[in-house]
């Protein structure tokens, strides 16, 4: 018997498959980032806005340890408790303050940004007072070792200590904006479009036969 000629080729439709996704994804990851670049050219202030929400998140979620410590040095301390009333006040209202700050379409409002640095710096005066009254308790106990007072005091000076640093980012960020808006806007988010006549090669024949 003949052989069949008609042996199919292996395709590699396969191949091309996966080339296609790939390209895809490319293509997608690409002009997710392009608008993702686009959005903060529009909006540099949003990096100095992450950075005090997360400061804020912070201080929110260490607020247990401080106000147990609080609670725990009330007879010895003076203000500690007033300080902490005011910082966790003024975390939540600088974020206010912020959005008033940079109104869609308009200006920024320059007695919302000095109210920030304003709130920030009394936040930073308030966590101060905080840290050297506890100090200070920390010191005044005799027997650190079997004191509750000492303990609970002492886990969380770690955690306003962090809670100044971050201020201090906040502020530097926010303080930066006008140099790294200039960069941000120097950021190239323009797509590029092919034309027809660009892809097309050869001579076109207009002539009737």
């Amino acid at each position: 018997m003949a052989e069949n000629e008609n042996v199919l080729e292996p395709q590699s439709a396969p191949d091309n498959g996966k080339q296609k996704k790939n390209g895809n994804f490319k293509a997608k990851a690409k002009e997710w980032f392009r608008k993702k670049a686009v959005a903060l050219k529009r909006a540099p202030q949003n990096i100095a806005l992450l950075v005090l929400a997360l400061t804020t998140v912070y201080f929110m979620l260490a607020l247990y340890s401080i106000s147990q410590a609080v609670d725990k040095s009330f007879n010895i301390t003076t203000a500690t408790g007033i300080c902490v009333f005011v910082t966790t006040l003024l975390s939540l209202l600088v974020l206010v303050s912020f959005l008033n700050a940079f109104p869609k379409r308009k200006k920024p409002n320059i007695f919302f940004i000095v109210l920030v640095f304003v709130m920030i710096g009394a936040m930073v005066a308030c966590d101060v007072v905080y840290y050297i009254q506890m100090n200070d308790c920390l010191a005044g106990i005799s027997n650190p070792a079997t004191s509750d007072i000492y303990k609970l005091v002492n886990a969380a000076q770690p955690y306003m200590l962090v809670h100044i640093i971050l201020l201090g980012v906040s502020a530097l960020v926010f303080a930066l904006l006008p140099l790294y808006k200039k960069l941000i806007l120097k950021i190239n988010t323009k797509v590029e479009l092919e034309s027809a006549a660009e892809n097309m090669h050869g001579e076109i024949d207009i002539q009737e036969d």
